[in-house]
């Protein structure tokens, strides 16, 4: 029993093996096998010339060196480099947020803000609650609904003794 519609054959003419996993090849768009997949195994006609000595271009003008990324065209990035008045363009910043703890001398820091409802400043997990960090606004909120709370209790007293 014949499977005719399953698998390529390897496009190397030297080849032409039947392979039921073949590998396409990113440049050339043709099939091979795995003896075969790599484009300098092959031949690839459209491989692109490659420089095995990377080299970083220096600016002309200032002499600084101008870091590129890979496939990045370097006379693109030197023209930018160049149009920022040969300023280096700046590192990127870390993605991770790291966030020190307001509190004192407390040296912690989060990957998340932990912020205070009432003064709004960043803590760590451990001073996070205001009573923790003694935030003022907090404490003046507490201390307002105690005080209320009292009020209301000692009318409560009072009523039932009048009542009674």
């Amino acid at each position: 029993m014949e499977l005719p519609n399953i698998g390529r054959h390897c496009s190397n003419t030297d080849c032409n093996q039947l392979d039921y996993l073949p590998l396409k090849c990113q440049h050339c768009q043709n099939y091979y096998c795995a003896e075969h997949s790599k484009p300098k195994q092959h031949s690839c006609i459209n491989l692109p010339p490659t420089d095995d000595g990377e080299r970083v271009p220096i600016c002309p003008i200032c002499g600084v060196p101008v870091p590129i990324s890979r496939g990045e065209d370097p006379n693109i990035r030197m023209n930018r480099h160049i149009s920022n008045d040969c300023i280096p363009v700046p590192k990127t910043t870390s993605i991770k947020p790291y966030n020190s703890c307001s509190f004192g001398k407390c040296k912690n820091r989060v990957a998340v803000q932990l912020l205070c409802s009432g003064c709004g400043k960043n803590y760590c997990i451990r001073h996070r609650l205001g009573v923790d960090h003694l935030c003022e606004q907090i404490l003046k909120e507490n201390k307002n609904k105690d005080s209320r709370d009292a009020t209301s209790e000692f009318n409560l007293q009072t009523s039932s003794a009048v009542s009674a």
